[in-house]
């Protein structure tokens, strides 16, 4: 996967409590790639701030993508433009860059209740939003809702117009 894809570190939920965990976790995934781990999304989104980040800080993480709203779309840090994380406890900007991202899958389907066909419309204004200001729109998409498989059914297509929306700007 490595050799095709930029491939980051999915902690397991309690990671978000626990250092020794989450260390032994992007080891073995470092193990596994055989390439060091920079990057970053939190389980559920848990981010215990400014913990989480000052542990993923001292396992080297450079990048952290958990930046968002599971319930809805929009951009958690108000802004969506990536920022290197401030630590006010030691009053320093650090070396982690945080990625905000603007929506979830499983936020327009489950939390929303969107249909695909409306989901495309929140993603084509939330795109344009992030054109006007010149910022990175990024999504959290899952495999499961690649699958077409189930409760899935539909958003395949989603994702593939999405793109579609993109690249044409």
């Amino acid at each position: 996967m490595v050799d095709y894809a930029r491939v980051g570190l999915h902690p397991s939920y309690y990671t978000m409590n626990d250092a020794t965990m989450l260390k032994k976790e992007k080891e073995r995934l470092e193990a596994i790639t055989n390439m060091p781990i920079t990057r970053s999304r939190q389980h559920y989104l848990r981010v215990s701030i400014p913990e989480t980040y000052q542990q993923l800080i001292d396992l080297e993480i450079e990048e952290d993508y958990s930046m968002g709203y599971a319930s809805h779309a929009g951009f958690r840090a108000s802004t969506c433009t990536p920022f290197y994380f401030y630590d006010l406890d030691f009053e320093i900007q650090t070396p982690l860059k945080i990625f905000p991202f603007a929506l979830m899958d499983s936020s327009l389907r489950d939390y929303m209740k969107l249909t695909p066909k409306q989901s495309l419309g929140k993603i084509r204004d939330l795109k344009n939003e992030v054109k006007a200001v010149n910022g990175t729109f990024i999504t959290v998409f899952h495999n499961e809702s690649l699958s077409n498989y189930l409760r899935w059914r539909g958003w395949n297509r989603v994702y593939n117009s999405m793109l579609k929306i993109v690249a044409n700007d």
